[in-house]
């Protein structure tokens, strides 16, 4: 019986690598004729490629799926901070940010909130006092709560 069960897993497991082989060898051949179908620019070593889903939209309509290597800040590609992976949609300093929520960078370029407030919406409020913005952005006391140490109706 233990000999039978060692004989059908040794069966089992070869099984099993065959298929995983097969599996393996056809997905290469599958990826080498994708490859074979897409066409990249002569000079390729100038450029860097994204991957499909951080593809952006230009402004004509079509893709921005190569940007030119070396210089890859948003100040010469602004187009780059509209990727899905990017910071935000804006271009401050040559870096990408969201001006909505960058303290460095509350409303436009440069303007910086205090130590202790922080960028809602695109403005400095102080989340411990601020009954509009209590503890976190959008965070609303009701009418009759004061916002204290970031909590409404705090005592």
């Amino acid at each position: 019986m233990a000999m039978k069960l060692l004989t059908l897993l040794s069966i089992l497991s070869i099984t099993i690598s065959i298929v995983a082989a097969q599996s393996t060898a056809d997905k290469t051949k599958e990826n080498s004729a994708v490859e074979s179908h897409i066409r990249l620019p002569e000079n390729q070593e100038n450029y860097i490629s994204l991957p499909v889903s951080e593809e952006t939209a230009s402004s004509d309509g079509g893709s921005d799926f190569m940007l030119p290597r070396g210089r890859e800040t948003c100040r010469e590609f602004p187009q780059m901070c509209r990727r899905r992976q990017s910071p935000g949609p804006d271009c401050c300093g040559g870096k990408c940010t969201d001006v909505r929520k960058d303290r460095f960078n509350c409303g436009r370029c440069g303007c910086k909130c205090k130590h202790n407030e922080i960028c809602c919406g695109g403005h400095c409020v102080n989340p411990l006092f601020d009954p509009h913005h209590c503890g976190s952005c959008a965070k609303h006391c009701k009418k009759w709560e004061t916002c204290v140490y970031g909590m409404c109706s705090y005592a």
